[in-house]
């Protein structure tokens, strides 16, 4: 993963600059690590602390509103910083906090530290950004963004796999542990020999927001990637929770298996254009997409544990290809609006994530798992609303 970077007979300028874009995409799975740690965990942690489904719900949802938040607000606030030194001073940060993670066992501070995590990641991912599209012509960006889109979902997954089989064997507490030593130790890399790079943050103006939500579609599709994300990262949070209920014997370390379905979005997220090509076109296949995750999604509801671990290959291509496409829907903005078109879609994504992590955990405590899914099956139905609207803008 580019770690031997470390080596003391690696550490000049020249070959950090060839071999950065690795250690860079090394950092970003290691935060999106922490980003899902806790998931898993659901039950674990909602027996520990004494807290219901939605309270534990929102230790994952609480992490995402800044992620929401930062595209359209930590320009104003990292502008003026290199990209080097918020990269340097946040990934201690973040490695601090999985040290405080790790010597507590109480909810409110449990919960108060994943919200400065929250906090904190943005920070971090906007510094890498910066890095790994500096000096990158189109055909290298599109490269490199389809590997950053690759270490997220690695990091995702291994976030869950990680945190589930240690939690299993030992106790999730080592998982932190294991994370801070490895952010920590990613902060002492060579840092400081790096060829520096301004921040690549977002500044929008308020007629740029206007004219970005106001291009033919890009309202709705906005609004169909918040129901995407909703009912994904929801599904995914609760998951665990179905699984225990199924059968009691089910121990973390399964249930992060459960997620090796993600994986499935590497392979629709660097095939998408070729799917739609087959299907006969994005905007049908994003809608052809969007009512499997809504079918996926109510199957669930008589599924055995094996027909659950199958579902989620379904349920993941699906989301991961509609992801995809909508990206590059977007981005045929004019250029100068590219920015803040990409803002608003990180903001709706991750808002929408916010909602389906948390909210419907008051649906399942009230009414339990079917009232929970229809619910979900609801909000996927709005997004493929969403989507036959924009067709052809």
């Amino acid at each position: 993963m580019g770690w031997q970077s470390t080596l003391p007979v690696l550490l000049d300028q020249p070959l950090f600059i060839v071999n950065h874009s690795r250690i860079l995409l090394a950092v970003t799975v290691l935060v999106f690590c922490v980003m899902y740690v806790p998931q898993p965990l659901i039950s674990v942690l909602s027996d520990r602390f004494g807290v219901d489904a939605a309270a534990v719900g929102l230790l994952v949802s609480v992490t995402l509103i800044p992620m929401a938040v930062a595209p359209l607000t930590y320009g104003y606030f990292l502008k003026r910083l290199s990209a080097l030194l918020v990269l340097r001073w946040a990934l201690v940060a973040l490695g601090l906090s999985c040290v405080a993670l790790a010597a507590i066992d109480a909810y409110t501070p449990f919960l108060v530290l994943r919200g400065i995590q929250g906090l904190i990641m943005p920070a971090i991912l906007t510094a890498l950004m910066a890095y790994l599209s500096a000096q990158q012509d189109s055909l290298g960006l599109k490269a490199i963004m389809a590997r950053y889109v690759a270490a997220t979902i690695v990091g995702g997954l291994l976030g869950r796999l990680v945190s589930g089989g240690i939690s299993q064997w030992y106790d999730y507490h080592l998982t932190y542990w294991l994370l801070a030593v490895c952010l920590i130790g990613a902060a002492v890399l060579p840092w400081q020999r790096a060829p520096r790079r301004a921040m690549n943050a977002t500044l929008p103006t308020r007629a740029g927001l206007l004219r970005a939500w106001s291009i033919q579609g890009n309202l709705w599709r906005f609004l169909a990637v918040s129901c995407l994300f909703a009912v994904f990262a929801g599904f995914l949070n609760f998951l665990p929770l179905r699984l225990t209920t199924l059968d009691g014997g089910i121990g973390p370390a399964l249930i992060g298996l459960a997620y090796v379905g993600y994986l499935g979005g590497i392979a629709t997220s660097l095939g998408g254009q070729r799917i739609a090509r087959t299907v006969g076109g994005v905007d049908r296949t994003m809608q052809g997409a969007m009512v499997l995750v809504c079918l996926s999604i109510l199957a669930s509801i008589w599924l055995p544990v094996v027909g659950l671990f199958v579902m989620m290959w379904v349920f993941c291509l699906s989301m991961f290809l509609i992801h995809t496409l909508a990206v590059g829907e977007v981005n045929q903005a004019e250029p100068e609006l590219r920015g803040v078109v990409n803002g608003l879609y990180v903001a709706h994504y991750y808002g929408g994530g916010v909602i389906g992590t948390w909210l419907p955990g008051y649906v399942y405590d009230a009414h339990g798992w079917t009232a929970l899914m229809v619910t979900f099956a609801l909000i996927g139905s709005a997004g493929v609303v969403c989507l036959v609207k924009a067709q052809g803008r």
